[in-house]
């Protein structure tokens, strides 16, 4: 963790961006590519509109110092988009863009909440050790 922003830094904007279109170009080779999909702008834009809203509420947690919460997003992120590849390469018949999405979805809110409880508990015992050093 020593190599993210400062919290609160202009640095977090930077990482936003590239979080967003880094997120937005796998959404849409999964789409477009894997699955075989024809291009569709109406598609893409929404693609493009969830990944960067992603990537805002998750790079917003960490320019508020919420590093823990960052991170394992991030894990639950990557994760998530194993899962999306992996039902998107299965021969669902017609499903595949459904379950890929859902698979997403599944290992991003699973970070999410995962990295909100492990903030949280982080958050207690640096309480915790302040009031035991008064």
């Amino acid at each position: 963790m020593n190599n993210l922003p400062a919290t609160r830094s202009e640095r977090w904007l930077l990482w936003m961006l590239i979080y967003g279109l880094l997120f937005s170009l796998l959404l849409l080779i999964n789409r477009f590519v894997v699955i075989g999909q024809t291009f569709d702008i109406g598609f893409a834009l929404r693609f493009v509109l969830l990944a960067f809203v992603v990537s805002g509420v998750v790079n917003g947690f960490g320019w508020l110092g919420a590093k823990y919460i960052w991170m394992i997003t991030t894990l639950g992120l990557v994760i998530g988009l194993g899962l999306m590849y992996f039902y998107s390469a299965r021969d669902l018949t017609g499903w595949e863009d459904l379950a890929s999405i859902l698979g997403l979805m599944e290992g991003l809110l699973i970070g999410f909440v995962v990295g909100v409880l492990v903030e949280g508990v982080y958050l207690i015992m640096k309480g915790r050790r302040r009031s035991n050093i008064k």
